[in-house]
């Protein structure tokens, strides 16, 4: 796994990016976030030999461009991103894509239905901070 202080969030609504980093802020721990709005910049970053491989990476399940399932397969491919646990936003996810992306290598899901104190604890729980 990379760096398990780094988490990354590809999400093209810029709302979800804040709220995301004010769930982060209010664990009071030494993690750094990094935002995408599309797949292909989060490809082209990591895709560089000095990116810093992530430990967690949040992704919403409908992207522009590139979804959120071919995204995960172009991802997985780069060195770069060394394994990272995968979690799929989506405020509806079909039962039957779930599958699909457990086996493109998603770990889990999250329902975009919560709160910024809510996700603080999912992603406390994830990375081990309370």
């Amino acid at each position: 796994m990379g760096n398990n202080r780094l988490l990354v969030l590809i999400d093209d609504d810029s709302n979800e990016h804040e709220i995301f980093k004010m769930a982060v802020d209010d664990l009071d721990a030494p993690l750094s976030c990094l935002f995408f709005t599309d797949c292909e910049s989060a490809i082209a970053h990591f895709s560089q030999q000095t990116a810093t491989p992530p430990g967690f990476v949040f992704m919403d399940f409908k992207l522009p461009k590139i979804d959120g399932d071919p995204c995960l397969a172009e991802l997985k491919k780069l060195k770069q991103f060394d394994q990272p646990l995968v979690i799929i936003l989506s405020s509806s996810l079909p039962n039957d894509w779930q599958k699909k992306l457990l086996d493109t290598g998603a770990d889990q899901f999250i329902e975009k239905s919560w709160s910024v104190d809510q996700l603080s604890k999912r992603i406390g729980a994830l990375v081990n901070v309370q």
